[in-house]
């Protein structure tokens, strides 16, 4: 049973201000709280701090809407009445990290698909135009890349085993990472699969007849469709609700 913190392949001296903070909050767990954070990021290795670690937690709260920056730490301090002055300002001890440990559990129990699908709208928004050069084939088979990295931008849990791969992101959806719904009850943020899991892409709208994805001949996030990918894949598309 792992009764210390590890940390692991982090300089404290070289991590950003984001990085900085995130590593306070955790570095101050009791290390059975670090592992609870770790299961709701989908991360393995218990009690062990490393880069990637560091990654999935500034994610989770850019997710949940905290600010890692400066301003936004001491803000935090500033309304849960934590001592945030003098040498205390801005400074994480165990008291701040176990204030935010508290608040991020409880909105990840209370978290609904509303708020995944608000997140992958504003994420996919964010990322329209973004060169797909660096995916699959140069580009001309990224559109899973692309949908993952607008997941991870949302502070989302890629999908599939294999991240670069439409009908790896598919199975995954059909167990437990999403739920189909109809056209009629679709919504902004709804993820879109083409007819034999050819392509993927993010609903635009209520009803998902606008989608975008990425364009290959481009290599580009910016293709933007109807439903059923303008009837390039031969058939009807079947769309899903990321539910995790």
């Amino acid at each position: 049973m792992v009764s210390a913190i590890a940390i692991e392949n982090i300089d404290p001296t070289k991590l950003s201000i984001e990085e900085s903070y995130a590593f306070a909050i955790l570095k101050h767990l009791p290390v059975e709280q670090l592992n609870q954070l770790k299961q709701l990021m989908k991360l393995g290795k218990p009690g062990a701090i490393g880069p990637g670690t560091l990654t999935a937690f500034i994610q989770l709260c850019q997710q949940q809407g905290f600010d890692l920056s400066t301003a936004g730490v001491g803000a935090f301090k500033e309304t849960h009445r934590l001592n945030n002055t003098g040498t205390n300002q801005g400074a994480i001890g165990a008291q701040t990290a176990g204030v935010y440990f508290q608040e991020i559990v409880t909105n990840h129990a209370t978290a609904t698909p509303a708020d995944l699908n608000a997140a992958i709208l504003a994420a996919a928004e964010n990322l329209r135009g973004m060169c797909t050069a660096d995916g699959p084939d140069g580009g001309n088979n990224a559109c899973a890349w692309s949908l993952n990295r607008v997941l991870s931008k949302a502070g989302i849990t890629p999908l599939g085993d294999n991240p670069n791969y439409v009908p790896s992101l598919y199975e995954a959806l059909q167990h437990d990472r999403g739920k189909e719904v109809s056209p009629a009850d679709a919504k902004a943020g709804d993820l879109v699969v083409a007819f034999g899991e050819a392509h993927i892409g993010i609903g635009l709208d209520d009803g998902c007849s606008r989608v975008l994805s990425n364009s290959s001949s481009r290599a580009l996030f910016g293709w933007e469709s109807d439903t059923d990918f303008d009837g390039s894949y031969g058939g009807t598309s079947t769309i899903y609700r990321l539910v995790k």
